[in-house]
């Protein structure tokens, strides 16, 4: 059995964040908020994982930011999938959970003069937490990744409906076999802005 123990490892992305809030006072703008909701696919980066669990999994999707300068966010995202297999060779069951939390800095501008069209592009790190078990055997853990996306909604009033792609990745070993979590990510979203 495998734990790492994230700790402190967020403190200095988290002291990043206040440092560039807090050099810029007058230019926060504390009411807008950007809220969405998404399904999609993650088409996983490791081949072993997809000798067992098949070449994609749906997940669900959750995102908040909240703009601080111009068409700039902070944000903070989740998403989480559970999906059961069998070994290659023996046929033996497997499951997999992953969870993934995370955030980053986002630029959301207008592609259009009409404000329908948005675009979103962001980069941050991700928390990956997690647990597979087969044949009697326990592997979890928790490694830090990193995270890129963009995706192009259309804004009605104080909804918008769009595509998100975006590939996450973070690694880890077990008794000396690498193997990686994450991977290209695609997904419907509905979100919000208020």
């Amino acid at each position: 059995m495998k734990n790492n123990k994230v700790g402190l490892k967020f403190f200095p992305f988290i002291l990043v964040i206040l440092a560039v809030c807090l050099s810029f006072p007058k230019y926060l703008i504390s009411d807008t908020v950007m809220l969405s909701v998404g399904y999609g696919y993650l088409f996983p980066n490791d081949s072993g994982f997809k000798d067992v669990y098949g070449k994609n999994v749906g997940l669900p999707e959750f995102k908040l930011g909240v703009r601080f300068i111009s068409d700039f966010y902070l944000y903070g995202s989740f998403f989480t999938f559970s999906k059961d297999g069998l070994t290659p060779e023996l046929q033996e069951p497997a499951h997999s959970k992953q969870q993934f939390l995370g955030g980053g800095i986002g630029y959301f501008p207008n592609l259009t003069k009409n404000k329908k069209w948005k675009g979103f592009a962001g980069v941050g790190v991700m928390n990956v937490n997690y647990k597979e078990e087969t044949m009697e055997l326990l592997v979890e853990g928790n490694k830090i990744g990193f995270l890129i996306e963009c995706g192009l909604y259309f804004r009605e009033k104080y909804m918008f409906l769009g595509l998100n792609a975006a590939y996450v990745e973070a690694k880890d070993n077990y008794e000396g076999f690498d193997f990686k979590m994450g991977g290209a990510r695609t997904s419907v979203v509905l979100g919000f802005i208020f």
